[in-house]
């Protein structure tokens, strides 16, 4: 028992002194999250504002369904073009979640209007913020999850 000792006194003693590290927590790390097309799923209320055709302001309201899959449906609510204004126009189209939370999407909007977009998905998936990436616009949009539940 006194040689056992010993051994493991020396054996801590000398493993720094060659640059070997002891560790005293045998606690694995966590896992990191890993995201995909499942971390957007249900119902999300976005908006955002910028410009269209680089000068135009532009403001959107819009509800999309995410269907974890890579497919999204949804209704622009309100959108206003510098102060030309439009509502209730559907939409349809495909996104994709990459393992490290990166997104891109591309919509196409029921007057044949086309919308691409890159960003991330954050806060476990309950959040996103995308900007729209074709030629002429500056539009940065923030999504977050609908509460699938009414409080009275």
């Amino acid at each position: 028992m006194k040689i056992r000792k010993s051994l493991a006194t020396i054996t801590l003693c000398v493993l720094p002194a060659f640059g070997a590290s002891v560790v005293l927590n045998t606690q694995q790390a966590k896992a990191e999250k890993v995201c995909s097309n499942r971390s957007l799923y249900g119902a999300y209320e976005n908006a955002g504002e910028g410009y269209f055709n680089y000068t135009d302001p532009y403001s959107t309201t819009a509800l999309n369904t995410f269907d974890g899959n890579g497919k999204v449906t949804g209704t622009v609510l309100a959108r206003s073009i510098a102060g030309q204004i439009t509502t209730n126009l559907s939409f349809q189209g495909t996104y994709q979640v990459n393992p490290d939370c990166s997104l891109t999407a591309s919509y196409t909007r029921a007057d044949g209007t086309t919308a691409n977009y890159s960003g991330v998905v954050y806060d476990d998936g309950n959040k996103f913020g995308y900007t729209q990436t074709d030629p002429g616009t500056i539009v940065n949009i923030k999504g977050e999850r609908v509460n699938r539940y009414r409080y009275h």
